[in-house]
């Protein structure tokens, strides 16, 4: 074996059997660099010219380029054969590579050092030094010293230097930890002010003064980094530096030399960091934590990259201390890289040291055999399956021994106790008030960690529907919190709103001294990916098209390979098995939904970042197009489905399915797609209509009737149909009726003899709207002949019951109970709930009218139940209005008021207009109660039904119709 050593930690160097070989030629000294920056990795010709000759090499360049390979050869292994295969500089196919042994590259050996030193650093402070001592004496001066100008070093050199530091602060910070603080002051002050900007340096000076009895000198200390920072940053000193100035004012214990058991005298042993931050929400999860320890020996906290694992298996370690006598020890496995070195990790936390004739494995069995003691195994996705063998050893040599895992997949060995972290409560919809967020857990870590930057941040009138929004945009996870925090006092809270579509650039603040996958919000995500192979990664990509969730049928449809591509190199595996994995890997989350089916959603972040990486494969179109097919499908389905007596299913599948029928909308404008926008919107009145979305409904209406490109006659008419019908409901008459007469046109022109029946009846509400009972009665009277002509039985029960309207309208009240009761006789056939609530409701205010108050009671009662199954909120507004009548008429009159409040608050909320014929009523009434009860009193009662919720508001409106009541 060759015993050449390359030395780059200071200026280059070659020893070969402890003598320098000198390369004094610049060029081939530069060549040596490259090479040897490359890695192990071949550097292709074209690197290794531009690094030599940069943007104007001569026409020679190949072939002196390979002249100094030649001489590099002779001069590293003299006497050796050229072209044997044991070369050290071998000739690639399109480059050259430097086979260098491991060890034999002195950077190389320096980050193994700090690596091995990172595992002891808890435990065993006195080896950490030692090993971050030896690493730190490798270096002979700043990196690559001979090629600081050179620009193919530029990164590396930066690299390296940052990684010294590093290392030497973790020195420091070991030398602190072992009471050597007096020794350390000088080349603290020495480092700030070669380096006045790293503040953890000052905060390890800080720590030595005040250790040192110097606590004027480290309050000064803190003045002047505060100064400089301002000065050269225009910024102020980080959380941890602030929370340290303030322990050193308060003379908090935690900052007094750690004696043996790492935590006081009383602690238990263990090597658990002290917090830095305060430890917010999560009370029900640690409370289950630690009920789950007591009872289980292996627990896994599992969850997307930043939900906070960590920290809520550490503060359950801290706070269940007493409850391991033998010890918790957190064993650190983010930075490992080597699945066989597990075990030496765990060994080198806990002290145990290698033997000759036995295995480590064995060593730490004998170690904890009958120890009551906890693991926390901190971050083991990466290497889960020499994580989970080595926990089922121990586990099943101890009966005592308790391991809390933290991952972002489950272990999967037997006897594993599983908790799924998501993020941190975020607010309810319409939850922007400063009183109804200041106990959200996501928005008081918000709060908290931004005021920690800038102390004027409050949670007040002005900042409260921002820091809403970005706390429920970032699914409350806390890193992603975190992250934005450290922009409010920078950006504040409403333009970082603004830009989180843009989140992946925009969150990038974190601390610098964590770990790097916890710097930047895509670390984090980049680390997940990472792990999945390449099949899971494409079905990860394909699923972000998916908005608000999504069933194991739509991800069949939507994300299996097309029938056209060419089979992947990689096997193909069915996609249950891959959403399976992507669930176990914690990017993908399950519910079951009403209908007690399985449901799967991506998180905002995740869902942006598939996107991202769905481009960049070129995927984008092709999935989006298969996404907008199946929910036209879908719709479709729904749309005539929802006709008959599954309408309820229909209708909440609709509206779970909300958020792909919006994005599908979305693409299919955005692609141009008239068809496919037409379909849609023509399809979506049942949703839009019983659950309020008028103005988005027309919105949309609008967005794809204007599109250019040819659309089947019916198609288009069936869109201008439910923009008339929509439209009327909103009292915009002229829009009404302009669609409507356009339907009607291209029906008849198609012949379709349903949709002109059903036309008519938008146009006949139309008329209605705009008082012209007659022009109504026409339309309908000539609408429930066409639908009779059709046989359609449910055309004709919606016929009748907008001529049941009209009688309404016009005062025929027994015309109207008359016609209500023939709808009900067809849709006996038919079973359309909405059309019967509707014929209740329309029944019950003819009877009231007809002055017989507890007849109507029934009637109304039946519609009301039929609306809040329904979900129909234009419906539950009108028939909480005529509860309140009733309750008027048996003399309660401020229950009426806050009936009536309610009814116009929701009704306003969808921004329907009143009935013309109901206004005089809804007049009248108010008159009657504010005379009744005062203005005051009017006023209370009107506003206390304002505040009311939907639900709060129906459950009224039930109790005061209900006839046993």
């Amino acid at each position: 074996m060759s015993t050449t050593r390359f030395l780059i930690l200071g200026p280059l160097q070659v020893v070969h059997e402890g003598q320098d070989i000198p390369i004094r030629r610049g060029k081939l000294r530069a060549l040596l660099a490259m090479l040897l920056l490359g890695g192990g990795r071949s550097v292709p010709v074209d690197r290794l010219i531009g690094g030599l000759w940069g943007d104007d090499p001569p026409d020679t360049a190949i072939k002196t380029l390979q002249t100094y390979i030649s001489q590099l050869r002779t001069l590293l292994e003299p006497g050796r054969d050229p072209g044997s295969s044991g070369d050290l500089l071998a000739t690639e196919h399109t480059g050259y590579r430097l086979r260098a042994e491991p060890g034999a590259i002195d950077a190389s050996r320096f980050e193994s050092l700090v690596e091995q030193a990172a595992g002891r650093s808890g435990a065993d402070p006195a080896a950490a030094r030692d090993l971050l001592a030896e690493a730190l004496g490798l270096w002979r001066g700043p990196a690559l010293a001979d090629f600081a100008d050179a620009h193919f070093a530029e990164g590396e050199i930066t690299r390296l230097e940052e990684l010294r530091l590093t290392a030497l602060e973790q020195r420091l910070a070991a030398d602190l930890a072992l009471g050597r603080h007096d020794l350390v002051i000088a080349e603290l002050r020495d480092l700030v002010r070669h380096h006045p900007l790293r503040e953890t340096l000052w905060e390890h000076l800080m720590v030595a003064l005040y250790r040192g009895g110097q606590q004027a000198a480290a309050l000064e200390t803190y003045d002047q980094v505060r100064r400089r920072l301002a000065e050269e940053l225009g910024a102020d000193p980080s959380p941890p530096l602030r929370r340290l100035h303030a322990a050193i004012l308060r003379h908090d214990a935690t900052l007094d030399l750690p004696t043996g058991d790492g935590l006081g005298h009383d602690a238990p042993p263990n090597n658990l960091p002290a917090p830095l931050t305060s430890f917010i929400g999560r009370e029900t999860e640690l409370a289950e934590l630690h009920a789950l320890l007591a009872d289980r020996r292996l627990v896994t906290l599992t969850g997307v990259g930043g939900a906070g694992k960590s920290r809520l298996a550490l503060e359950a370690a801290r706070t269940g201390l007493a409850g391991h006598p033998d010890g918790s020890w957190l064993i650190e496995l983010a930075a490992l890289t080597q699945p066989n070195l597990v075990a030496h990790v765990v060994a080198a936390t806990l002290g145990v040291r290698e033997h000759p004739q036995r295995t480590l494995v064995d060593q730490l069995v004998d170690r904890l055999r009958t120890a009551d003691a906890l693991l926390v195994l901190d971050n083991c996705e990466h290497l889960i399956g020499a994580v989970a063998e080595l926990a089922h050893t121990l586990l099943s040599a101890s009966t005592r021994l308790r391991i809390l895992a933290t991952s972002r997949e489950r272990l999967g060995i037997t006897g594993e106790a599983v908790r799924q972290i998501s993020g941190l409560a975020v607010p309810g919809p319409g939850a922007d008030s400063p009183a109804a967020l200041k106990d959200v857990d996501a928005v008081r870590l918000l709060v908290e960690r931004a005021g920690a930057l800038d102390p004027d941040f409050r949670l007040q009138a002005d900042t409260a529907a921002a820091t809403a929004q970005i706390s429920r945009r970032l699914d409350g996870l806390p890193l992603a919190i975190e992250l934005a925090a450290a922009s409010v006092n920078s950006l504040g809270v409403d333009h970082i709103t603004a830009r989180l579509d843009d989140r992946f650039r925009l969150l990038t603040r974190g601390s610098r001294t964590a770990p790097a996958r916890h710097q930047t919000l895509r670390a984090a995500v980049d680390w997940s990916y990472g792990l999945l192979t390449a099949p899971e990664r494409r079905l990860f990509n394909r699923l972000s098209v998916f908005a608000g969730g999504f069933t194991l049928d739509a991800a069949e449809a939507v994300c299996a390979e097309p029938d056209d591509a060419p089979e992947p190199d990689d096997a193909l595996e069915p996609i249950a098995v891959l959403l399976a994995r992507l669930v176990d890997k914690s990017l993908v989350a399950t519910a079951s939904t009403a209908a007690d089916t399985r449901r799967y959603r991506m998180l905002e972040t995740l869902r942006t970042y598939g996107g991202e990486r769905l481009a960049e494969a070129g995927e984008t179109d092709r999935t989006r197009d298969r996404h907008a097919t199946y929910v036209l499908t879908l719709v479709e389905t729904a749309n005539t489905a929802v006709r008959g007596a599954q309408q309820f299913v229909w209708l909440r599948r609709l509206e779970t399915e909300h958020g792909n029928i919006r994005a599908a909308l979305t693409w299919a404008h955005a692609r141009g797609d008239t068809l496919t926008s037409i379909r849609l919107v023509g399809a979506m009145q049942p949703l839009w209509d019983r659950h309020g979305h008028y103005s988005e409904a027309l919105r949309w209406l609008g967005q794809a009737l204007a599109m250019d490109g040819p659309v089947p006659a019916t198609a288009r008419a069936r869109a201008l149909d439910v923009m008339a019908g929509l439209a009327a409901i909103r009292g915009d008459v002229r829009q009404a009726t302009d669609a409507g007469e356009q339907a009607a046109a291209l029906f008849r022109q198609a012949d379709d003899v349903a949709g002109v029946a059903r036309t008519l009846q938008h146009l006949g509400l139309a008329a209605v709207y705009s008082g012209d009972l007659g022009q109504a009665d026409k339309r309908l009277e000539e609408s429930l002949r066409q639908a009779q002509v059709a046989g359609d039985g449910w055309l004709q029960s919606w016929s009748l019951l907008f001529l049941a309207l009209v009688a309404l309208a016009g005062a025929e009240h027994e015309r109207a109970t008359d016609l209500t009761a023939e709808c009900e006789t067809v849709l006996g056939a038919v079973g359309d709930p909405e059309c019967l609530a509707w014929a209740l409701i329309i029944r019950a205010a003819a009877t009231w009218r007809l002055g017989r108050h507890d007849a109507a009671r029934a009637p109304l009662h039946r519609g009301l139940r039929g609306f809040h199954d329904l979900r129909h909120v234009w419906g539950l507004s009108i028939g909480l209005f005529l509860a309140a009548q009733l309750t008027g008429a048996r003399g309660d009159t401020r229950q009426m008021t806050v009936m009536l409040g309610a009814s116009e608050a929701i009704r306003d909320s969808i921004g329907v207009v009143v009935l013309p014929f109901v206004q005089p009523w809804l007049v009248e009434a108010v008159a009657y109660a504010g005379t009744t009860l005062g203005a005051e009193a009017f006023s209370e009662a009107w506003n206390t039904g304002q505040a009311l919720s939907l639900d709060a508001a129906n459950a009224l409106a039930l109790r005061e119709s209900d006839p046993a009541t």
